[in-house]
This record gives C-alpha cells, structure tokens and sequence, in this order.
C-alpha cells in the first residue's frame, strides 16, 4: 500500500512539473512528455495500492498467490508504463520507430511475466517453477541493486525506495519455505 500511495504520489509531482516545464539545472528539465510517462505511473500506483490492500485485507494471503499475484502486476505494469513511456517519448519528439519499437518490447515482456505469473501457481511443481525460482531471484536481487541507484539519484529517489521496498519484500518472500515448496524446491 505505501509503495502505491509513494507512486501515486510521485506520479502526480512527475505531471505537475512536466506541465509547467520545471527546469532542475541545465541537464534536467521537465517535459509535457515526462508528464504523459508519469500517468503510467500513476495507474501503476494505482494498481500497486489495490494489490496492498487485497494483502494486508487477507483476501490474498497464501504466500505463493502473493508472489503469483505480484508478478502478475509487474507484468501489466510493464505493459502500462511501456505504453505511456513510448507516448511520452513521441510527444518530446523521439524518433517515431524507437517508441514503437519500445512499446512492442515492453508489451512482449509483459505478456511473458504474465505467463510466468500463471505458471508460479498452476499448482503443478516442474522444472519450470525450479527455473522460474531461481530466475526470480536474480531478477529480484538486480531490483534491489538498481533500486539502490535509484535512490542515490535526487529525482529518482521515491520510485528508488518503491522499488526496494518491493524487491527486498519479494526476495523474502521467494525464501520463505512455503514458497520454496510450492515451487519445488
């Protein structure tokens, strides 16, 4: 929940300085574009704050639905910022052909953490869940080290310390025995 309200709440700062064309220093400024891409985040925040409160409310509370259903929303949040990325993009002028190339990729990769979300708790325990695992946890440890750096930078501290919170909860939970198990592991 916090994690959501911290991206609404970036989010909506995001739009109201690219509205107005807040110039930082002579390497940042924002733009009309930089707010578009802040409405994906938004709607992410958004999804983020529903998800919260399914868990904290117990009407998800087995572990492995958690991590399914968190996958799950970082596969439509992929899809959702990739989207608004790529329109904020064009509106700030980048090359037509590179945001729909963006916008492909980040729709292909979002259709494909979908996937593995269905596939985290199909209730079958294969080879796959023991390869999702273990990619799970790279992916999730490289989160958290990105998410570091986002913290050190003055703009990208709050998405900073959303993703940390995230992804230090996520790894716990990916070694949490429960988990493990149901993931045959």
């Amino acid at each position: 929940m916090i994690v959501g309200i911290l991206s609404i709440l970036g989010g909506i700062i995001s739009v109201i300085l690219g509205a107005i064309g807040y110039k930082v220093d002579d390497a940042t400024v924002f733009t009309i574009g930089g707010a578009v891409t802040a409405i994906g985040t938004i709607i992410y925040g958004v999804l983020y704050f529903g998800y919260g409160q399914k868990v904290r409310s117990g009407a998800i509370s087995a572990k492995i639905e958690i991590l399914a259903m968190f996958v799950a929303l970082v596969g439509v949040g992929t899809i959702i910022t990739g989207i608004f990325s790529a329109i904020g993009a064009a509106v700030d002028g980048t090359d037509l052909g590179a945001v729909i190339v963006s916008v492909i990729i980040s729709i292909i990769l979002g259709l494909i953490i979908l996937f593995i979300s269905k596939k985290i708790n199909d209730g079958k325990q294969t080879t796959g869940d023991k390869i999702i695992w273990i990619l799970l946890l790279i992916i999730f440890a490289i989160c958290v080290i990105v998410a570091i750096l986002e913290i050190i930078t003055i703009i990208g501290i709050i998405t900073g310390i959303c993703h940390l919170i995230i992804y230090v909860f996520m790894i716990i939970l990916l070694l949490d025995n429960e988990v493990k198990s149901a993931m045959g592991m």
